[in-house]
């Protein structure tokens, strides 16, 4: 296996939790049915929350990724909801706990719809939450219905913008009429600075009620611990999570929950909230022009791998074709693909479509829809945060949208931090990640075929932009017109056909490579960071690309103050090179990746060194055809020699005529020389230019049949086995 195809092996990554729910009695009595396995946000510093999370602890040693959260639901709609009902009723307590082993505040909205479920079992929902994400208005609304009790997990051990939301959200909650209790997670403390900071915020703490104390328990290992910032107590007493705690009161209770003076919070009979809350007063309504789900209607995001064997797949076939800028997804070939899908009350009401492709390395979303008379722009927002957290190895993400569509639009995606690289055929490519990685697709999509139009708007964007760099650089070098640098003499002179149309010249008349096709050519047809060798080497476009883009590049080129000119345009890049040298006999050093040479046309430029004079050995002064393709021919066979095994050789050229009229067949004799040579012609790409003076030209040549050339041609050749080019290139992923 190449080492270009090693950069896009998966490594073994722990197991993510299983998206079905369930219900278990813990360590000290408590019926835990957590909503949401796994904790993103918590696991964004080393060991979890504190150093300390046990749960991360506990995941760890099953080899289960914690730090992806995973919402848990019903396999169906009623057997599996009624399994839970019965154990939840068959357990001694009135109420259960939800956020043991996750943070449900990850999926607020998928945890209330999952407490509405069990309220046949006649418990209380206690949910644990840290509030990483916070509780809408309409979740508030929904937990005084559902009479749940929320637990604000604090501690002075968070940093005071921590403690500050997170008492916001607890006295929020309280205001309103929800039953919220302050759950600190309490710690005796040292005698440092930073000891003394977490103790005024644990004593500030404690005087928020009502209370439950929950001691941190923690390891010996702990830096925090070794430096007796941390004070701490083995008790051999305490049930659960470990018995080395630090305990800031010897009397708070460890025991079994039955036991608990606490209940957590719950008083009195359950599911009986006393306090009555006008909830049309605390929270505003909707307008009936844009009415979101009601405060009944249950609404759940599920994961499901593939779309086929879900059950879903009648359903979101459906569903694309009525929407019909979705009608892709009613395919079985993309069906393949995972998807979220939608439930409103349990049933079916949307889905989205995507592609976790870690081999590319690239997470694409994909098509989706939801029934018009339930959406909203605020629900299709959250179907998409649904399937963005199934990005867990934050790989690009890529998203093409359709202006024309009600739900793929540019604006919800920018709102997303989606950004657009390329607007094309009326849709826009858009990505969230670093903007490098869109290149290569941007490059492809302004090619896709053999025919490569280089007068189009993106095109002459890229070109511009190059070229600015170019002229740059120019400054930099004190290196006047550095795009064609030293050619002079062009046989067109004063007299070529952009004088005769515009009146002026236009890149002082000579041939100037594009370095749009240069970097084309560079990504397409190279190995990540390889090497290339242009013989016959020329103008500095192909160098000063290949430079930038991190390429190793060598060129042979005969004339010396061509030499000058490019090695001083690319002097900011250390590994390009050009070589003073006989292009048809030089021997560059080592092994290439790539060969790529823009030879110059058989006499149709002139091409001087310092002295006015032609170099002895350019191949534009000799005196015939045949001896400039044989030379030409004896410089390719060079860099054969030196280009590997599995690599691609490109040739851009063209062809001119003789005296009379007639074509050389200079691009047929290249591709049989390749043939000779034992080398695949690849490809044969047409490369057109702008028009303008040859649509003026043609008044004239018509008269004698000759219709002028618009086109170069690109021949590309490879060398080794064709059954290869996929292992020894990367792949582009999805366009």
């Amino acid at each position: 296996m190449s080492a270009q195809l090693r950069m896009f092996e998966v490594e073994v990554t722990p197991r993510r939790y299983h998206d079905s729910i369930t219900a278990a009695v813990n360590a000290k009595g408590c019926m835990d049915v957590d909503t949401v396995k796994g904790c993103s946000a918590g696991m964004t510093e080393p060991g979890g929350c504190y150093g300390e999370c046990y749960a991360a602890k506990i995941a760890t040693r099953y080899g289960i990724a914690f730090g992806h959260s995973v919402p848990r639901g019903f396999v169906d709609r009623w057997q599996h909801r009624d399994i839970l009902v019965r154990q939840l009723r068959m357990h001694a307590l009135s109420w259960y706990r939800i956020g043991v082993m996750g943070d449900p505040s990850h999926a607020w909205s998928h945890t209330l719809a999952v407490i509405r479920m069990l309220r046949p079992a006649e418990k209380t929902a206690v949910i644990v939450t840290k509030h990483w994400t916070a509780l809408t208005d309409d979740h508030i609304s929904q937990l005084l219905e559902l009479d749940a009790v929320v637990h604000t997990s604090t501690s002075g051990l968070d940093t005071d913008a921590q403690t500050k939301h997170r008492v916001r959200q607890y006295e929020r909650l309280k205001h309103y009429g929800v039953r919220s209790v302050n759950r600190v997670v309490t710690c005796s403390f040292g005698d440092t600075e930073w000891a003394r900071a977490c103790q005024l915020r644990q004593d500030f703490l404690l005087s928020l009620g009502p209370v439950i104390d929950t001691p941190l328990r923690v390891s010996p290992t702990n830096p925090r611990v070794i430096s007796g910032e941390l004070v701490t107590t083995r008790r051999t007493d305490a049930l659960g999570g470990g018995s080395l705690l630090s305990l800031h009161d010897p009397g708070v209770f460890l025991g079994n929950c039955a036991d608990c003076p606490d209940q957590c919070g719950v008083e009195g009979a359950p599911m009986k909230n006393a306090a009555v809350v006008d909830q049309a007063y605390l929270f505003p309504m909707y307008g009936m022009d844009d009415p979101p789900p009601s405060v009944g209607e249950s609404v759940e995001f599920r994961y499901v791998p593939t779309v086929i064997g879900s059950g879903f797949e009648e359903q979101v076939a459906t569903l694309a074709l009525e929407d019909g800028i979705a009608h892709r997804a009613a395919r079985k070939n993309m069906q393949i693909h995972s998807a979220v899908i939608l439930l409103m009350g349990g049933e079916f009401a949307g889905f989205m479509t995507f592609q976790d492709n870690r081999e590319v390395g690239e997470f694409c979303l994909l098509q989706s829809v939801i029934r018009p008379d339930l959406y909203t722009d605020d629900l299709y927002r959250q179907m998409v945060v649904a399937v963005i957290e199934q990005n867990a190895e934050g790989l690009p993400m890529l998203m093409t949208t359709n202006p024309k569509s009600k739900f793929e639009t540019p604006k919800m995606f920018t709102s997303l931090g989606f950004e657009t690289y390329l607007k094309a055929s009326g849709f826009e490519y858009m990505l969230n990640g670093d903007a490098a990685y869109h290149r290569l697709k941007t490059l492809a999509h302004i090619t896709m075929t053999n025919v490569w139009n280089s007068t189009k708007g993106d095109w002459l964007r890229l070109k511009r932009e190059w070229n600015e760099r170019i002229d740059l650089a120019g400054v930099n070098a004190d290196v006047p017109n550095p795009a064609f640098a030293t050619r002079e003499g062009c046989w067109q002179g004063e007299s070529g056909f952009a004088n005769v149309v515009t009146g002026r010249s236009h890149n002082g008349n000579a041939s100037v490579l594009d370095p749009v096709a240069c970097e084309v050519i560079l990504r397409m047809f190279t190995p990540l960071k390889g090497r290339v060798y242009n013989p016959f080497g020329g103008g500095v476009q192909f160098g000063f690309v290949a430079g930038a883009s991190g390429y190793e590049y060598v060129a042979s080129e005969i004339r010396q103050n061509q030499c000058d000119a490019n090695n001083a345009l690319c002097a900011q890049f250390p590994d390009v090179q050009w070589v003073q040298s006989d292009s048809s006999t030089y021997q560059p050093d080592g092994q290439f990746d790539l060969v790529f040479t823009c030879p110059p046309y058989y006499r149709v430029e002139r091409y001087i060194d310092y002295d006015g004079a032609s170099p002895d050995g350019e191949i534009n002064s000799l005196d015939t055809y045949e001896s400039f393709r044989d030379t030409l021919f004896a410089g390719y066979k060079v860099a054969i020699d030196k280009l590997r095994d599995n690599r691609f050789i490109v040739i851009m050229t063209g062809d001119s005529r003789g005296a009379k009229g007639a074509y050389h067949c200079h691009e047929a004799e290249t591709e049989l020389f390749f043939k000779d040579q034992g080398l695949t012609v690849y490809n044969k790409i047409i490369y057109l230019e702008a028009e303008f003076t040859r649509l003026a030209q043609a008044k004239k040549t018509l008269r004698f049949r000759k219709f002028p050339k618009t086109e170069q041609r690109i021949i590309v050749a490879y060398k080794g086995d064709v059954d290869a080019i996929s292992e020894e290139f990367p792949p582009i992923g999805r366009l």
